[in-house]
């Protein structure tokens, strides 16, 4: 079987989402090109060329589209298979991969749903670039398994694995911000002692 051309595919995808969204009321962004490699390692890039080593690949189309009087951005995912179909949001009969409003126009956020019920099993907002890499990995894991029960069991570790890296960041932020403060400090006091000694001679 040949080598299937993903810079071809995605950039007649991206022509035609172009051409379909550039009418009054709305325009087309850019593109977000998403490489699936060997061994399910994610690349992400504005342009193609991030596609030509790839086994699958994600579009994720932007454009801006007024609403009232605000521009808001929408977005549109494409899933590109190893076959070389090109599946929508759809990544398989069960999984898909979207970017939807929740609750307001500004409120944009990337799911990972399951089944016939859209159970979202993960979420994450904007820049998605980042959120795209969790998504993949946790949908890799969930297409082995068979019953609802263990997919919601493995979706909910995964999220609050998430969320405790997340805390862990935000500590070892605060953590080295600290550091620094003390170290301003340290310095600011050495020179009040050097200019008291001055003062005092």
């Amino acid at each position: 079987m040949d080598k299937i051309d993903f810079v071809e595919l995605a950039t007649f995808c991206t022509n035609r989402y172009k051409e379909a969204h550039t009418g009054t009321g709305e325009k087309y962004e850019g593109t977000l090109y998403v490489a699936i490699l060997e061994g399910n390692k994610i690349l992400c890039s504005t342009t193609t060329h991030i596609l030509r080593n790839a086994e699958q690949c994600i579009l994720i189309h932007q454009k801006s589209q007024v609403a009232i009087s605000n521009w808001y951005s929408w977005y549109c995912v494409e899933y590109i298979n190893a076959e070389g179909c090109v599946c929508g949001s759809e990544l398989d009969k069960e999984f898909k991969l979207k970017i939807e409003s929740w609750g307001s126009f500004s409120n944009q956020v990337m799911s990972l749903s399951y089944g016939n019920d859209n159970l979202n099993l993960y979420w994450c907002k904007a820049p998605f670039d980042k959120g795209i890499e969790k998504a993949w990995k946790l949908y890799s894991k969930l297409k082995e398994i068979k019953t609802l029960s263990e997919i919601k069991l493995v979706a909910d570790l995964f999220m609050k694995d998430e969320k405790i890296l997340e805390l862990e960041k935000e500590v070892e932020d605060i953590t080295f911000a600290n550091q620094l403060l003390k170290r301003e400090r340290d310095q600011y006091k050495e020179l009040l002692d050097e200019i008291k000694e001055m003062v005092e001679k």
